[in-house]
């Protein structure tokens, strides 16, 4: 979790005394090579203003975590941070089937019936004026393992005023990946 007076040290392997890859200080993120960066930008943020690191891998012992250090890459540099007391790991399960959600990428879009069942539901969601992004959101209702039990709602009524004409629908998604990585997001601010 990310504070305004966090230090961290991220380093090259899982080990106190490893080589320095960056410094987090207060949101400056520097790199051993380059100058200093606002860490902000390296991050995720997953509620207001709290941003955090986005955790690749656990070491062997749990007690520390690769990180990307640019994770708007597809290959930036990543590092291990040490957990403790000031650094805990917040896994996407325990975020994200408290949020309305929204599929990061179109291949992702997906309904079922029931968890584990791979014939998908079709849907017609409608998409927002003069765009071709979809104009929905869901809502979560039940977690069993990857899978969430949702209220798909399209349009989106967030926000609209007057509130539009709202078709809901309660559907299964896939949420995580074999690999616990997520296929849905969430807007941390605003509409």
């Amino acid at each position: 979790m990310y504070r305004y007076d966090a230090q961290d040290v991220i380093r090259a392997s899982p080990n106190l005394v490893a080589d320095t890859v960056a410094v987090l200080v207060r949101d400056s993120l520097c790199f051993k090579a380059t100058p200093c960066v606002f860490s902000y930008g390296r991050m995720i943020e997953f509620d207001y203003e709290i941003p955090g690191w986005a955790i690749l891998a656990f070491a062997d012992d749990s007690t520390w975590v690769r990180v990307s250090l640019a994770p708007s890459e597809s290959v930036g540099p990543t590092g291990w941070v040490a957990l403790g007391d000031s650094v805990k790991a917040l896994h996407w399960s325990q975020i994200l089937p408290s949020k309305r959600l929204f599929f990061l990428r179109p291949d992702d879009v997906a309904f079922h019936h029931a968890p584990l069942d791979t014939a998908r539901i079709a849907r017609d969601l409608l998409k927002y004026p003069n765009s071709e992004r979809l104009d929905y959101i869901m809502s979560p209702l039940e977690v069993r393992g990857r899978w969430l039990r949702v209220i798909l709602m399209t349009p989106n009524p967030m926000c609209k005023f007057p509130e539009p004409q709202v078709t809901r629908d309660t559907l299964w998604i896939q949420y995580l990946t074999s690999e616990h990585r997520p296929r849905v997001f969430f807007y941390t601010r605003g509409c």
